[in-house]
């Protein structure tokens, strides 16, 4: 019996550690498959990120942001061109009071006034990247428009940009089409957040229409009779911009009605406003001239000029134009400070004080001034700017009737989609 038992424990003892080589066996084997699935994964993402740089997603030309995800928004079949689309609406109510009466009026806010924008953006790989743009004005009672004895001015639709374009930066820009003249927006160039709603160096905008009183009659002259800017217009045209030197930009152009304009720029970068930041403080300018083949007028200049102190917020803004006429010299002077901060979560908060002082603008010896203080508020999640100013108008004449100061407070709400 005792050596049936002993050969049964040699048995038992041999059968488990037989069992045992087994198991270690399979687990080496199991750690090996799974340290070559390790290697074979390994090879698989490191050619998957060779493939990724290989080919290149499409390119996100500067010009325009994508507005609609990766595919185009038309059946057109051209793979190369991505059709983008953006608009804003700038619905704002005036309480104005003109010496005589104070009256509301619901306008569209010709500051910024509402819009539409088709962009048809190539996306090559290489070469010049080429495209197009229609933009469409469509504004409900434009505030240049609307007056005490007209406010129902109505709606009108404009074509503020029907143009082809090339681009390549090592030649520079050609536009060719309706569109901004070189002269265009260089009297406008401003860093206070105020600037994009409501408070710019055309004062007028937001009110142009609106008559000075005398004697509790309307005279006719409007408040876009006593203030310009003398910024360029948008016109049918072709325009050059030159590549950057540095932050410098030369741009030309020539348009219908035989009209020329050049312009020279500072941190414009091709109209996108980029700017130029110099040991902390962020500067943008331009400077134009133009022959805008008025009567009477020779040629036109304007420029402006501004600087934002990236750590206050605060900024300063300039603007100047003059028309040469051989005679009294229309000519206006902007100025602003302006402070940009975060009091709320929503977004960033803007406000600004300005003064502008016109002369000759209508006629001789006609001198205009006007103040405002403006303020908005960013709401980031919805795309909204909540705007408010208040503005006093003044103009005074070397002969003919007294006018009556013009008092103007605004609400209103820039969105853009």
């Amino acid at each position: 019996m005792r050596i049936a038992a002993s050969f049964v424990l040699v048995f038992a003892s041999l059968a488990l550690a037989a069992l045992r080589a087994e198991a270690q066996d399979r687990v080496d084997a199991l750690i090996e498959r799974l340290e070559r699935q390790e290697r074979e994964l390994q090879q698989l993402r490191q050619e998957v990120q060779d493939l990724r740089t290989q080919v290149p997603p499409p390119p996100q030309h500067p010009e325009y942001r994508r507005e609609d995800g990766e595919e185009p928004l038309t059946d057109y079949l051209n793979p190369h061109i991505r059709l983008d689309v953006a608009a804003q609406v700038n619905p704002a109510m005036n309480v104005a009071g003109d010496g005589h009466n104070t009256k509301v009026y619901f306008v569209d806010n010709d500051a910024t006034a509402s819009r539409v924008r088709f962009a048809g953006v190539g996306v090559w790989d290489r070469g010049p990247q080429v495209g197009t743009t229609l933009e469409v004005g469509l504004s409900p009672n434009n505030s240049f428009d609307v007056s005490q004895n007209n406010e129902l001015a109505g709606s009108f639709i404009s074509v503020r940009r029907a143009e082809a374009w090339v681009r390549d930066d090592r030649y520079g820009r050609i536009m060719f089409g309706q569109g901004s003249t070189a002269a265009d927006n260089t009297a406008e160039y401003d860093l206070s957040l105020v600037s994009g709603p409501i408070m710019t160096s055309g004062v007028s905008f937001v009110a142009g229409g609106l008559q000075f009183t005398s004697n509790n009659r309307l005279t006719g002259v409007t408040i876009a009779d006593a203030f310009q800017n003398f910024d360029g217009n948008r016109d049918p045209r072709i325009r050059y911009d030159s590549p950057m030197f540095g932050p410098l930009q030369l741009s030309a152009s020539a348009g219908a009605n035989q009209t020329y304009g050049a312009a020279l720029t500072w941190g414009g970068d091709y109209d996108h406003w980029t700017a130029k930041e110099l040991d902390g403080i962020t500067t943008l300018g331009a400077v134009s001239i133009y022959n805008p083949n008025d009567h009477g007028v020779d040629f036109r200049v304007a420029g402006s000029w501004s600087m934002l102190h990236n750590a206050s917020g605060l900024s300063a803004t300039v603007s100047a134009g003059y028309d040469n006429t051989g005679g009294p010299t229309p000519y206006s002077v902007y100025g602003k400070i302006g402070w940009d901060t975060h009091l709320f979560s929503m977004g960033d908060t803007g406000f600004g004080v300005d003064y502008a002082w016109s002369a000759n603008i209508d006629q001789a010896d006609d001198e205009g001034q006007s103040v405002g203080l403006a303020a908005v508020q960013l709401i980031d999640a919805y795309g909204i700017q909540l705007y408010s100013q208040f503005r006093w108008y003044t103009l005074s004449r070397g002969e003919g009737p007294s006018f009556d100061d013009i008092y103007l407070g605004t609400i209103g709400s820039l969105v853009r989609f």
